[in-house]
């Protein structure tokens, strides 16, 4: 079973996360957020929150979506001084 007081105490070291806890008859889900890198995750214990990493693979994503999008354009056209 999930300690449950191990989110509570990760949330208290930053007032700017959050933890969801959703408990049915089949699962416990645990969403876990920070609000300053604006960044979430499920997990099933503190030790796996890794948020950090979750914005950066955000971020990489969305670079390369621009990346994407921009390259296939023309380029701009060069300003003279």
């Amino acid at each position: 079973m999930t300690d449950l007081n191990q989110f509570a105490e990760w949330q208290a070291e930053n007032k700017n996360r959050s933890v969801e806890i959703k408990i049915n008859a089949r699962e416990t889900q645990i969403w876990v957020y920070d609000n300053d890198l604006e960044a979430g995750q499920f997990v099933k214990s503190v030790g796996e929150i890794d948020l950090a990493a979750r914005k950066e693979q955000k971020e990489r994503a969305e670079f390369e979506r621009l990346k994407e999008r921009f390259e296939k354009k023309s380029p701009l056209p060069q300003i003279e001084d």
